[in-house]
């Protein structure tokens, strides 16, 4: 059996509701790509999009939507599997966090790690409050995770009996 914490700290109960949070929008967001391969859902959709009147009013708005357009139903398709393997790596973390299972722990640390130098080169290209919201969410889950971590690995290492 892996080895847990005794008690799970509420701090890993609030990470692990918050993947599981980004595991459901994940979920969403392929079931509606999904939705987008169909030419009459892309018609409709595009079509409501378009007679918004934020899309004409803001050049990065337009763009976006321009972009949207050019996509085929194949992207769509792969975006949406995309979107269900971070939905279930996020799952798998958070179950893992709620449980107060150690190797959910290494592997949050890894998964969200792996991204903070892209969120970091996204957030000095296309600045915005948002991006640096979830980009210190993000190193802030990371540190908490490191150091209890060692916290935990410093208990046991003092623990453990002196072989000679």
């Amino acid at each position: 059996m892996p080895r847990r914490h005794a008690e799970t700290p509420r701090t890993l109960a609030l990470i692990a509701a918050f993947k599981f949070l980004k595991s459901t929008l994940l979920v969403a967001l392929a079931i509606a790509l999904l939705h987008l391969r169909d030419p009459d859902t892309f018609a409709h959709v595009t079509g409501w999009i378009g007679s918004l009147p934020i899309v004409t009013g803001h050049h990065w708005v337009s763009r976006a939507y321009d972009d949207l357009l050019g996509l085929s139903p194949h992207t769509f398709g792969v975006f949406s599997a995309v979107a269900l393997t971070y939905a279930t790596l996020y799952a798998i973390e958070g179950y893992g966090l709620w449980r107060g299972y150690r190797w959910a722990e290494f592997l949050t640390v890894i998964s969200t790690s792996l991204f903070i130098p892209l969120e970091i080169w996204e957030c000095l290209r296309h600045f915005t409050a948002m991006k640096v919201v979830g980009l210190a969410i993000n190193i802030a889950i990371v540190a908490y995770l490191v150091y209890l971590l060692r916290m935990q690995l410093d208990s046991e290492s003092k623990a453990e009996p002196v072989r000679t």
